[in-house]
């Protein structure tokens, strides 16, 4: 009775002050729209003009939804950290190196806001479904969520007495997650721009489109923890996943340029049915052939334990 009674009474502490955290997450969110909406509605309340160079711009280009949302990132990443600081120096966390991943995964977002100003045009024409705020939206969402996310947790102010590795582990999951995310962005958006021939069908329409660029880019994202792991075996690891990752992403694209091809001789409809559950079998079939199996492996994206958190 007395064990059980203290193991609940430890436990309590650490839900409620994960509940504090989830709840000044929350708190940053809703602190950095209310701050975006401000500033792109009524910019002169921050010093700026009636109708800043840049916004006309952006209006112009007919990206207005899309930098709406890099603004508000922009904004909730510091106004987190800012919130998170007061118990992270209660708890005695490392809040110098905190903020330096703070900055660190801004920079990151507005790297991000200067590609996405490149790429729009590789999306759907402005006019055509899935543009405004629509699939170009969510594929911004999705490659900044990331460093919205660890930094709104307050993941980034981390404890423990092995200076090095608690970092190295949260930069190597925060790698793995924006390659994967951005992977599977440029696997649909090439998927869709990309006829081989040019009467071929456009891979967006097959699964394997989005699969081949989620792989990829795990296999680049656990390059580049390889390169951040401490330990060797670590780095062999994440050395031997990347290659896996890597192999199957090369399987996949050149079942997709493959099957894009039949374009030429079937209808939409048809190519859809064949492409869709594609990819599925070529994961039944490769453990039945070894020369197969060695490029197509089903693997889980694994990140290191408690990394985001």
């Amino acid at each position: 009775m007395t064990a059980t009674t203290n193991k609940a009474g430890s436990e309590r502490p650490m839900r409620r002050a994960k509940a504090a955290r989830v709840t000044t997450g929350i708190a940053a969110v809703v602190v950095a729209l209310v701050l975006a909406l401000a500033l792109t509605s009524s910019p002169e309340r921050f010093g700026l003009s009636a109708s800043p160079e840049v916004f006309e711009n952006v209006h112009a280009e007919g990206r207005s939804s899309e930098a709406f949302i890099f603004v508000w990132a922009l904004i909730a990443i510091p106004v987190a950290g800012l919130l998170h600081t007061p118990s992270a120096l209660a708890r005695r966390a490392r809040v110098g190196t905190g903020w330096a991943l703070v900055a660190g995964y801004w920079l990151y977002v507005v790297l991000m806001a200067a590609v996405a100003w490149e790429v729009a045009g590789l999306f759907p024409a402005t006019d055509a479904p899935g543009k405004e705020g629509g699939l170009f939206g969510a594929a911004i969402l999705l490659v900044v969520s990331p460093p919205l996310f660890v930094v709104g947790s307050g993941g980034v102010f981390r404890e423990g007495r092995e200076r090095g590795t608690p970092v190295r582990d949260q930069l190597t999951a925060f790698a793995i997650l924006c390659c994967s995310f951005i992977g599977l962005v440029a696997g649909m958006t090439t998927g869709y721009n990309f006829s081989f021939p040019r009467a071929g069908f456009p891979a967006v329409f097959l699964p394997g489109g989005a699969l081949w660029g989620l792989t990829a880019g795990a296999a680049v994202g656990m390059g580049v923890g390889a390169l951040l792991a401490a330990s060797t075996d670590r780095r062999r690891t994440l050395s031997d996943d990347a290659k896996s990752f890597a192999r199957t992403a090369t399987a996949l694209l050149a079942l997709c340029l493959s099957l894009s091809q039949l374009g030429w001789l079937l209808p939409s409809w048809a190519v859809a049915l064949i492409g869709v559950p594609a990819p599925f079998v070529l994961f039944a079939t490769a453990g039945h052939f070894v020369w197969l199996e060695r490029w197509v492996q089903y693997r889980q994206i694994e990140l290191p334990k408690r990394a985001l958190h």
